[in-house]
Protein backbone atom coordinates (compact mmCIF):
# COMPACT_ATOMS: atom_id res chain seq x y z
CA UNK A 1 0.00 0.00 0.00
CA UNK A 2 1.62 3.11 -1.27
CA UNK A 3 -0.16 5.97 0.70
CA UNK A 4 -3.07 6.31 3.53
CA UNK A 5 -5.83 7.58 0.81
CA UNK A 6 -8.46 5.73 0.14
CA UNK A 7 -8.42 4.77 -3.68
CA UNK A 8 -12.08 5.04 -5.14
CA UNK A 9 -12.39 3.20 -8.77
CA UNK A 10 -15.02 3.93 -11.02
CA UNK A 11 -15.89 1.33 -12.26
CA UNK A 12 -17.46 0.79 -15.75
CA UNK A 13 -18.06 -3.22 -16.76
CA UNK A 14 -15.88 -4.38 -19.32
CA UNK A 15 -13.23 -1.61 -19.54
CA UNK A 16 -10.49 -2.89 -17.96
CA UNK A 17 -11.78 -2.60 -14.30
CA UNK A 18 -10.84 -5.99 -13.31
CA UNK A 19 -7.02 -5.61 -13.93
CA UNK A 20 -7.07 -2.42 -11.48
CA UNK A 21 -9.00 -4.11 -8.68
CA UNK A 22 -6.47 -7.40 -9.05
CA UNK A 23 -3.32 -4.13 -8.83
CA UNK A 24 -4.54 -2.83 -6.12
CA UNK A 25 -5.04 -6.57 -4.21
CA UNK A 26 -1.35 -7.14 -5.56
CA UNK A 27 -0.36 -4.10 -4.32
CA UNK A 28 -1.52 -4.41 -0.47
CA UNK A 29 -3.95 -2.05 -0.80
CA UNK A 30 -7.05 -3.14 1.58
CA UNK A 31 -10.61 -3.82 -0.12
CA UNK A 32 -13.44 -3.80 2.04
CA UNK A 33 -13.85 -6.85 4.44
CA UNK A 34 -16.93 -8.72 2.15
CA UNK A 35 -16.78 -6.99 -1.80
CA UNK A 36 -17.70 -8.25 -4.74
CA UNK A 37 -14.78 -7.66 -7.27
CA UNK A 38 -13.73 -4.21 -5.12
CA UNK A 39 -16.95 -3.22 -4.63
CA UNK A 40 -17.98 -3.12 -0.84
CA UNK A 41 -20.63 -5.73 0.31
CA UNK A 42 -22.98 -5.79 3.57
CA UNK A 43 -22.49 -8.90 5.71
CA UNK A 44 -24.97 -11.04 4.15
CA UNK A 45 -22.74 -10.80 0.38
CA UNK A 46 -25.12 -8.11 -0.85
CA UNK A 47 -23.28 -5.52 -2.53
CA UNK A 48 -23.69 -2.04 -1.12
CA UNK A 49 -25.38 0.56 -3.32
CA UNK A 50 -22.69 3.30 -3.11
CA UNK A 51 -24.11 4.12 -6.86
CA UNK A 52 -27.31 5.46 -5.22
CA UNK A 53 -26.20 7.34 -2.38
CA UNK A 54 -25.89 11.42 -2.18
CA UNK A 55 -23.48 13.63 -1.42
CA UNK A 56 -23.48 13.67 2.54
CA UNK A 57 -23.93 9.78 2.67
CA UNK A 58 -21.26 8.94 0.35
CA UNK A 59 -18.87 11.51 1.91
CA UNK A 60 -19.97 9.47 5.39
CA UNK A 61 -19.05 6.24 3.40
CA UNK A 62 -15.43 7.99 2.92
CA UNK A 63 -14.91 8.82 6.21
CA UNK A 64 -15.87 5.37 7.46
CA UNK A 65 -13.67 3.44 5.08
CA UNK A 66 -10.78 5.97 6.04
CA UNK A 67 -11.78 5.32 9.46
CA UNK A 68 -11.37 1.81 9.20
CA UNK A 69 -8.09 1.97 6.90
CA UNK A 70 -9.84 0.88 4.07
CA UNK A 71 -7.55 1.80 0.83
CA UNK A 72 -9.34 0.64 -2.27
CA UNK A 73 -13.26 0.64 -3.42
CA UNK A 74 -14.75 0.84 -6.54
CA UNK A 75 -18.25 1.56 -7.87
CA UNK A 76 -20.00 1.39 -11.02
CA UNK A 77 -21.49 4.83 -11.23
CA UNK A 78 -23.85 7.81 -9.63
CA UNK A 79 -22.80 11.74 -10.01
CA UNK A 80 -23.34 12.92 -6.70
CA UNK A 81 -20.66 9.53 -5.34
CA UNK A 82 -18.33 10.41 -7.71
CA UNK A 83 -18.53 14.53 -6.87
CA UNK A 84 -18.19 13.22 -3.38
CA UNK A 85 -15.11 11.30 -4.45
CA UNK A 86 -13.70 14.29 -6.14
CA UNK A 87 -14.16 16.79 -3.59
CA UNK A 88 -12.67 14.53 -0.34
CA UNK A 89 -9.59 15.76 0.57
CA UNK A 90 -8.47 11.81 1.60
CA UNK A 91 -9.80 10.20 -1.44
CA UNK A 92 -7.75 9.46 -4.95
CA UNK A 93 -9.77 8.90 -8.05
CA UNK A 94 -9.41 6.18 -10.47
CA UNK A 95 -10.96 5.70 -13.84
CA UNK A 96 -10.76 3.05 -16.78
CA UNK A 97 -11.71 4.07 -20.37
CA UNK A 98 -12.18 1.44 -22.97
CA UNK A 99 -13.16 1.94 -27.13
CA UNK A 100 -16.67 1.92 -26.63
CA UNK A 101 -17.49 -0.64 -30.20
CA UNK A 102 -14.81 -2.90 -28.07
CA UNK A 103 -16.42 -2.56 -24.59
CA UNK A 104 -20.17 -3.00 -26.08
CA UNK A 105 -19.07 -6.70 -28.05
CA UNK A 106 -16.81 -7.78 -24.24
CA UNK A 107 -20.36 -6.87 -23.12
CA UNK A 108 -22.14 -9.50 -25.14
CA UNK A 109 -19.59 -11.62 -25.26
CA UNK A 110 -19.09 -11.72 -21.43
CA UNK A 111 -23.10 -12.25 -21.19
CA UNK A 112 -23.73 -15.15 -23.46
CA UNK A 113 -20.33 -17.12 -22.43
CA UNK A 114 -21.26 -16.81 -18.94
CA UNK A 115 -25.05 -17.92 -19.82
CA UNK A 116 -26.43 -14.44 -18.78
CA UNK A 117 -27.97 -14.29 -22.11
CA UNK A 118 -29.46 -16.31 -25.04
CA UNK A 119 -29.50 -13.64 -27.69
CA UNK A 120 -27.63 -14.87 -30.35
CA UNK A 121 -27.69 -11.71 -32.53
CA UNK A 122 -25.89 -8.62 -31.04
CA UNK A 123 -28.98 -6.44 -31.48
CA UNK A 124 -31.47 -8.46 -30.30
CA UNK A 125 -29.18 -8.79 -26.88
CA UNK A 126 -28.73 -4.65 -26.94
CA UNK A 127 -32.08 -4.34 -27.34
CA UNK A 128 -33.37 -6.51 -24.56
CA UNK A 129 -31.35 -5.46 -22.43
CA UNK A 130 -31.42 -1.54 -22.66
CA UNK A 131 -27.52 -1.34 -23.35
CA UNK A 132 -26.75 2.39 -24.18
CA UNK A 133 -23.87 4.50 -23.64
CA UNK A 134 -22.51 3.04 -20.55
CA UNK A 135 -19.97 5.07 -19.20
CA UNK A 136 -22.01 8.30 -20.23
CA UNK A 137 -25.30 7.04 -18.36
CA UNK A 138 -23.78 5.16 -15.46
CA UNK A 139 -21.55 8.00 -14.42
CA UNK A 140 -24.39 10.43 -14.47
CA UNK A 141 -27.43 7.94 -13.80
CA UNK A 142 -30.53 7.27 -15.03
CA UNK A 143 -32.51 9.82 -13.31
CA UNK A 144 -30.76 12.63 -15.50
CA UNK A 145 -33.04 13.53 -18.08
CA UNK A 146 -32.61 16.95 -18.46
CA UNK A 147 -29.35 16.74 -19.60
CA UNK A 148 -29.76 16.97 -23.30
CA UNK A 149 -26.99 14.58 -25.08
CA UNK A 150 -24.61 17.37 -25.86
CA UNK A 151 -25.00 18.63 -21.77
CA UNK A 152 -24.41 14.78 -20.93
CA UNK A 153 -21.33 14.31 -22.70
CA UNK A 154 -19.68 18.11 -20.92
CA UNK A 155 -21.41 17.11 -17.58
CA UNK A 156 -19.23 13.47 -18.04
CA UNK A 157 -15.96 14.95 -19.36
CA UNK A 158 -16.49 18.07 -16.30
CA UNK A 159 -16.12 14.84 -13.75
CA UNK A 160 -13.77 12.82 -15.65
CA UNK A 161 -11.14 15.51 -16.39
CA UNK A 162 -10.98 16.44 -12.78
CA UNK A 163 -9.89 12.39 -11.72
CA UNK A 164 -7.01 11.40 -10.32
CA UNK A 165 -5.72 9.06 -12.39
CA UNK A 166 -7.55 8.16 -16.10
CA UNK A 167 -6.48 5.91 -18.34
CA UNK A 168 -7.27 3.99 -21.49
CA UNK A 169 -7.32 0.51 -21.79
CA UNK A 170 -4.52 -0.61 -24.27
CA UNK A 171 -2.55 2.37 -24.12
CA UNK A 172 1.41 1.86 -23.67
CA UNK A 173 1.84 4.48 -21.05
CA UNK A 174 -1.42 3.20 -18.87
CA UNK A 175 0.75 1.10 -16.25
CA UNK A 176 3.58 3.91 -15.83
CA UNK A 177 0.81 6.66 -15.45
CA UNK A 178 -0.75 4.32 -12.91
CA UNK A 179 2.24 3.77 -10.99
CA UNK A 180 3.43 7.55 -11.07
CA UNK A 181 0.12 8.32 -9.44
CA UNK A 182 -0.46 5.00 -6.78
CA UNK A 183 3.01 4.47 -5.82
CA UNK A 184 2.33 0.76 -6.96
CA UNK A 185 5.43 -1.62 -8.46
CA UNK A 186 3.99 -5.00 -9.29
CA UNK A 187 2.04 -4.96 -12.46
CA UNK A 188 2.30 -8.83 -12.83
CA UNK A 189 -1.28 -9.52 -12.16
CA UNK A 190 -4.18 -10.94 -14.57
CA UNK A 191 -6.78 -8.75 -16.31
CA UNK A 192 -9.77 -10.40 -15.60
CA UNK A 193 -10.90 -12.53 -12.32
CA UNK A 194 -9.83 -15.74 -11.48
CA UNK A 195 -12.57 -17.89 -12.22
CA UNK A 196 -15.49 -15.84 -13.77
CA UNK A 197 -13.62 -15.19 -17.18
CA UNK A 198 -11.49 -18.15 -17.53
CA UNK A 199 -11.91 -20.24 -20.64
CA UNK A 200 -12.25 -23.53 -18.65
CA UNK A 201 -14.18 -22.19 -15.68
CA UNK A 202 -16.75 -21.28 -18.41
CA UNK A 203 -16.63 -24.03 -20.63
CA UNK A 204 -17.40 -26.62 -17.32
CA UNK A 205 -19.88 -23.50 -16.42
CA UNK A 206 -21.94 -24.25 -20.15
CA UNK A 207 -21.70 -27.63 -19.85
CA UNK A 208 -22.94 -28.16 -16.60
CA UNK A 209 -26.39 -25.62 -17.45
CA UNK A 210 -26.59 -27.76 -21.33
CA UNK A 211 -25.46 -24.93 -23.41
CA UNK A 212 -22.91 -27.85 -24.85
CA UNK A 213 -22.88 -26.13 -28.98
CA UNK A 214 -22.03 -22.76 -26.59
CA UNK A 215 -19.22 -24.85 -25.06
CA UNK A 216 -17.78 -25.82 -28.17
CA UNK A 217 -18.07 -21.92 -29.57
CA UNK A 218 -15.83 -21.05 -27.02
CA UNK A 219 -13.28 -23.62 -26.77
CA UNK A 220 -12.73 -22.70 -30.90
CA UNK A 221 -12.35 -19.45 -29.46
CA UNK A 222 -15.03 -17.80 -31.73
CA UNK A 223 -16.01 -14.30 -30.60
CA UNK A 224 -19.60 -12.99 -31.02
CA UNK A 225 -20.60 -9.78 -33.17
CA UNK A 226 -17.95 -7.69 -35.66
CA UNK A 227 -17.22 -3.70 -34.70
CA UNK A 228 -19.22 -2.83 -38.00
CA UNK A 229 -22.54 -4.03 -36.20
CA UNK A 230 -22.54 -2.10 -33.19
CA UNK A 231 -25.18 0.33 -33.54
CA UNK A 232 -23.83 3.84 -33.50
CA UNK A 233 -26.70 5.36 -30.95
CA UNK A 234 -25.55 2.58 -28.04
CA UNK A 235 -22.39 4.46 -28.29
CA UNK A 236 -22.61 7.70 -29.87
CA UNK A 237 -22.05 9.72 -26.07
CA UNK A 238 -19.58 7.52 -25.09
CA UNK A 239 -17.42 7.84 -28.16
CA UNK A 240 -17.69 11.66 -27.99
CA UNK A 241 -16.79 11.36 -24.54
CA UNK A 242 -13.70 9.04 -25.43
CA UNK A 243 -12.55 11.46 -28.55
CA UNK A 244 -12.64 14.11 -26.16
CA UNK A 245 -11.46 13.31 -23.28
CA UNK A 246 -8.23 11.74 -24.74
CA UNK A 247 -8.25 13.80 -28.10
CA UNK A 248 -8.59 11.06 -30.66
CA UNK A 249 -8.59 11.98 -34.16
Amino acid sequence: MADSRLNFFLHFRKAGGTRIVNLAIANGERLWPRHDNGKPCDGSGATIDLSSMNHSDATDFFNEAIGKKISFVSASGGKELVEAALAHPNVRTICSLRNPGKTCLSNYNYDYYLALTNERKLSSYLHHAGYSNPFTISLLGHGHPEHREEESVNEAIRLLQQFDLLIRLGDPDSDSKTRDETGWSNFDVKSHSTSGEDRPWKIYNLMVKGRIIRAFELMSGKKRGNLKDVPINSIKLDSELMERLFEID
